[in-house]
């Protein structure tokens, strides 16, 4: 399985991108929030990846973060939707949208995406009721920040730094915090470095202010 690529960005459509690494051209079908943050043409881009196998062709997916590809794969999971209905989802909806729309049982928002009829959308909120529980979404974000999906390494991170002693939504924080923060090819080890370096710095500096 092809989970993802880094390489150097050579072509950009409405919804693919073409990534030549080390030679090989892959086009991939990417969702909005990709094409949003693409880089200049010729430099470097690494994707988040699915790899749909079907019998008359080899099809990838793209995602811009491990969340996302997450999402994507719980979306899928549900009956009737293939990869393609997948990212058009992504593409319309903020995942923090979709993963509410879920929670509160919203059939309305979901029917009124593309390719979302009542029967679809009734079985998405009947499939999905359950794998959201516990996750509260940054409403008042701007989309960059996704909210912590189960099965993601920010999953794991979060209960990692449980296990160290932090409260629930204390530890989402710091992984949250850590985000901007990470380089490409991140671990869960560097994710939890990165994450209590950040968490001491900012109590640090909460300290200098209040006794300064």
């Amino acid at each position: 399985m092809i989970v993802s690529l880094n390489g150097r960005l050579l072509e950009v459509t409405e919804t693919t991108v073409v990534l030549d690494v080390q030679g090989v051209g892959y086009e991939i079908t990417v969702t909005s929030s990709v094409l949003k943050k693409l880089p200049s043409q010729g430099q470097e881009l690494q994707i988040q990846t699915y790899l749909q196998v079907r019998d008359d062709a080899f099809v990838l997916y793209g995602f811009s973060s491990p969340e996302e590809r997450s999402l994507f794969h719980k979306i899928i999971g549900v009956a009737g939707i293939g990869p393609k209905l997948g990212v058009g989802i992504l593409s319309n909806i903020a995942p923090q949208d979709f993963i509410r729309a879920v929670q509160q049982q919203d059939l309305a928002t979901l029917t009124s995406l593309p390719g979302i009829g009542k029967k679809t959308g009734e079985r998405i909120l009947l499939e999905l009721k359950d794998k959201f529980k516990g996750i509260v979404p940054d409403y008042d974000s701007e989309g960059d920040d996704l909210p912590i999906v189960s099965g993601s390494v920010f999953e794991d991170a979060v209960e990692a730094l449980q296990a160290l002693g932090y409260h629930g939504s204390e530890a989402e924080r710091m992984v949250n915090l850590a985000k901007p923060h990470l380089k490409e090819n991140y671990n869960l080890q560097e994710l939890l470095k990165v994450a209590l370096a950040q968490n001491g710095q900012q109590r640090g500096e909460r300290t200098w202010r209040r006794n300064g």
